[in-house]
């Protein structure tokens, strides 16, 4: 009969780290993208209103108007920057998620490599005692024979 694996707390206690950083990384990776997608957009605006303040340049359109989309331009382009600083950041948050969820992923692998070795010792170990057993049986029915 084999004996139960004396690292089961830990190995559980392992899956459940690769669980939690697994979750972890999941969100870092949605905000990261949700960050990626507010700076596209913010991108794509200023593209818009870039086409919009030439068309009203070539159209004589009035100092007043040209004033206001270069303020709300000047404006897009410092929040931009701020969110591309803020998709670096994230980048780099995301990358140390992604590590500690390898390092969990490893650590469990571990654990369960000793489990399998574990379990092949015992398998083995009980294969041998069975055959130890057939063995004195064939002996001692030989024995009796003779």
């Amino acid at each position: 009969m084999a004996r139960p694996f004396k690292l089961e707390a830990v190995l559980t206690h392992r899956q459940h780290q690769e669980e939690s950083a697994r979750k972890v990384f999941a969100d870092a990776a949605r905000e990261w993208s949700r960050a990626r997608q507010a700076l596209a957009d913010m991108e794509k605006v200023r593209a818009q209103y870039r086409r919009a303040m030439r068309l009203k340049q070539d159209s004589n359109g009035s100092a007043m108007e040209l004033i206001l989309y270069t303020r709300y331009l000047a404006r897009l382009d410092r929040e931009i920057g701020e969110q591309k600083h803020t998709v670096q950041t994230l980048t780099t948050d995301k990358e140390k998620k992604r590590q500690a969820l390898m390092t969990a992923l490893k650590d469990r692998k571990v654990i369960e490599k000793l489990k399998e070795r574990y379990l092949a010792d015992e398998d083995k170990k009980e294969r041998d005692m069975e055959q130890k057993l057939i063995n004195d049986v064939a002996i001692s029915r030989y024995q009796r024979k003779q």
